[in-house]
């Protein structure tokens, strides 16, 4: 009987326990309120609020967006993003690409929203605020023949140039007008709604990356204006006249010579003379099939030469000299003229 008792109590105790520990995790136990402290009389009171009392706070509940944020991305080679920026906005500058900017940009936006079927609307005198029409967001419904379409919201947009002084530079920002929604999850918070907005100002920023490659490309494969002729200089010998200055003239010329099969064995910068050797090409079997281009043959014998630079009222004057510094007949000057033109063409040089 007594090992009876004493069992007894030992199971009386564990599940006492256990009780205790589940009432303490669980989480619909009542949590009851401490008494404040009674402080007996003559002594002294504790200050209020304590040092480690959480003051109370009127702050509501905010709902924090589990996405990513919305980055401005400066695709474009002209275009860069101020430190800190919070707004919708971008700023571009002036390139050789670009030209006058605000012309470019104001082409661009039209372009931009014209392959979008978007009417853009300038509501001010000088073409820099506008406004679009609604661009919808759609949703595809159902599958393959069954499938449909429809619009779940739509919006309207404001797009301002802000062009500084000078002209280099200006600013190009996006705000939301109004916006439309047919469906309760289309409903736009405040920062998705600034999602949009750099979602559109990307857009403009890529189409414009997209024109600046165009146009470099366009530049890179146009062929440039051959200025160079044939003609006479102080003393009356036959040159090859450029109206590039001399300095112009002397930085491209390396460029030239091995279009034209000219090595540079020694120059002199002070007597703006380049000493050359000239070696006609032997074109290989398969350089011959893979270049569609054949590099100019100069009406010179292989050997030494000079090409001397000297200043002329209307440019510069070019003179190809032997290796003793004697001037080539005129007829022979004149037979340069033609392989020179079609190495500076092969070239895209500026002379």
């Amino acid at each position: 009987m007594h090992y009876l008792a004493k069992s007894s109590l030992v199971l009386a105790l564990f599940l006492n326990g256990c009780s205790m520990f589940a009432s303490e995790s669980s989480p619909d136990s009542n949590v009851t309120a401490v008494a404040e402290l009674k402080v007996p009389t003559g002594l002294q009171q504790p200050a209020k609020p304590g040092q480690y009392d959480i003051p109370a706070s009127k702050q509501t509940d905010t709902v924090i967006s589990e996405r990513s944020p919305a980055l401005i991305l400066a695709t474009a080679a002209s275009s860069r993003v101020e430190e800190g920026e919070k707004q919708a906005q971008v700023r571009f500058d002036r390139t050789d690409v670009t030209g006058d900017l605000v012309a470019f940009l104001q082409q661009m936006l039209q372009k931009q929203f014209a392959e979008q079927n978007v009417a853009l609307t300038a509501v001010d005198d000088n073409n820099l605020v506008f406004t679009t029409d609604w661009i919808s967001a759609y949703q595809e419904q159902g599958f393959w023949f069954w499938s449909s379409t429809s619009v779940v919201d739509r919006a309207r947009y404001t797009v301002v140039l802000d062009p500084k002084p000078h002209g280099r530079s200006a600013t190009l920002a996006v705000k939301m007008l109004e916006h439309e929604y047919f469906k309760p999850s289309a409903k736009l918070s405040a920062n998705d709604t600034h999602r949009q907005e750099i979602s559109l100002l990307n857009s403009i920023i890529d189409r414009i990356g997209k024109e600046e490659i165009i146009i470099t490309q366009l530049n890179r494969s146009k062929v440039p204006d051959v200025n160079l002729e044939p003609g006479l200089d102080k003393a009356g010998n036959a040159v090859l006249i450029t109206p590039q200055t001399i300095d112009v003239t002397w930085s491209q010329l390396e460029i030239l010579f091995e279009a034209l099969n000219l090595t540079v064995t020694d120059k002199d910068r002070s007597k703006h003379t380049y000493f050359l050797r000239y070696e006609k090409a032997n074109p290989s079997f398969w350089s011959s099939l893979w270049n569609s281009k054949k590099a100019p043959i100069l009406p010179i014998t292989e050997g030494e030469y000079q090409l001397v630079l000297a200043k002329h009222n209307t440019g510069t004057a070019m003179t190809l000299r032997d290796k003793d510094g004697e001037a080539l007949s005129p007829e022979t000057m004149l037979s340069l003229h033609q392989p020179f033109v079609e190495a500076i063409q092969m070239t895209k040089i500026e002379l």
